[in-house]
């Protein structure tokens, strides 16, 4: 069977494009594009993207997309195993011990009756990580998205939502009509979808608000998103019968002249990012800093993947993303300055040692809030 990497080159290579060729279609990086090819994952900065590459590509070479994702899901199953799990194992003997132990006690008959049953609670474990609603990219995202504009009374088809990641504030995507397309100005999702195609000009509609804007080909608008301090600029690039290429542009932060509006929105941004409104968990993200006032121990995993082990000398500043959960030891909590997307939390005292886990929280009231939580692990 073909790897993923070799499926993306086969399909690539028999519409007889080169990298280059790629690049300039889709404005995906090629450092990217050989990446997802030689299947060197690690060179994205979070599996978030990773994804969302790796549905552009694949979508772009005419493939099946959500098959795609799958088999670099089964991928990653295969080949890790999630650190809360292993910190948490038990000691006592292992599955495998007490198999080998009850196969040299009982007969054959019995023995591969256990180890059937132990494959089917292995596959239903497996089913239910592949259909957990921690990855909401994929068809539940529609159902759900769906359903909140229906109960807002929007009448619209969504055939498909994709996500556009915005890299240096700015973006390109390929939607096709009645596609929605799923993006972030600072703490708030936009969500628009290609209403027509007309001539040399498009309609597209932002939800919830029914926003209705027409973009003319190479003409740059700017468009104020509510609940946003920025314009959005929107410039279609191209167009074909039933698809167009719009660029999207974030605008630097502008102040609403309105005061009573403006009160309220600059004190929305000098909250530090540990409350998000997003309709999709997969637009999360979970900044964690650190400055070493002292020289300590840490431990960290992003999202299951183990990114640092060891000393760190007192001086030194540290970064790390990612979007579902974060879990770090600290040998010395007082040794250091954390902050959480931007506020600052206490673990501990000096020469403590600190076990914490970070991650996001829905709102009990709002299904779209999300609070960041800090536990011990």
């Amino acid at each position: 069977m073909e790897t993923i990497g070799e499926k993306l080159k086969s399909a690539r290579t028999a519409k007889k494009l080169s990298i280059k060729d790629v690049v300039k279609q889709t404005n995906i990086n090629p450092l990217y594009l050989n990446a997802l090819e030689d299947e060197d994952f690690d060179k994205f900065p979070s599996e978030t993207y990773l994804i969302g590459f790796l549905r552009s590509y694949s979508e772009f070479l005419k493939l099946d997309s959500e098959e795609i994702i799958q088999a670099y899901r089964g991928y990653k199953i295969g080949e890790s195993v999630t650190p809360l799990e292993e910190l948490t194992k038990s000691t006592k003997p292992t599955i495998s011990m007490v198999l080998s132990n009850v196969s040299s006690k009982f007969n054959n008959v019995i023995f591969i009756a256990i180890v059937v049953i132990s494959a089917l609670l292995i596959y239903w474990g497996v089913r239910t990580l592949i259909s957990s609603d921690v990855d909401t990219g994929g068809g539940d995202t529609v159902v759900k998205i769906k359903d909140q504009y229906k109960e807002k009374s929007i009448e619209t088809k969504i055939g498909n939502i994709k996500n556009l990641y915005l890299q240096n504030n700015s973006g390109f995507i390929l939607v096709y009509k009645n596609e929605a397309v799923q993006f972030l100005v600072d703490k708030t999702e936009v969500v628009f979808i290609l209403k027509d195609i007309s001539g040399q000009s498009v309609t597209i509609e932002f939800f919830p608000d029914k926003q209705v804007e027409k973009l003319e080909l190479d003409m740059p608008r700017s468009i104020r998103i509510i609940k946003s301090m920025r314009d959005v600029t929107f410039t279609l690039k191209g167009l074909t019968e039933n698809r167009a290429k719009i660029l999207v542009k974030l605008d630097k932060k502008k102040l609403i002249e309105k005061k009573e509006t403006a009160v309220s929105e600059i004190n929305d941004t000098v909250k530090e990012n540990v409350d998000v409104i997003a309709q999709n968990k997969k637009n999360l993200k979970i900044v964690f800093e650190a400055e070493f006032k002292q020289k300590s121990f840490i431990e960290i995993y992003l999202d299951g993947s183990m990114k640092k082990r060891g000393f760190i000398p007192g001086g030194s500043r540290e970064r790390w993303e990612a979007s579902e959960y974060i879990q770090v030891k600290i040998g010395n909590a007082g040794g250091i300055i954390p902050r959480i997307n931007g506020k600052v939390y206490v673990f501990g005292k000096p020469g403590q040692v600190a076990n914490k886990v970070i991650t996001w929280k829905k709102d009990i009231k709002n299904p779209n809030l999300y609070h960041i939580v800090v536990n011990d692990w």
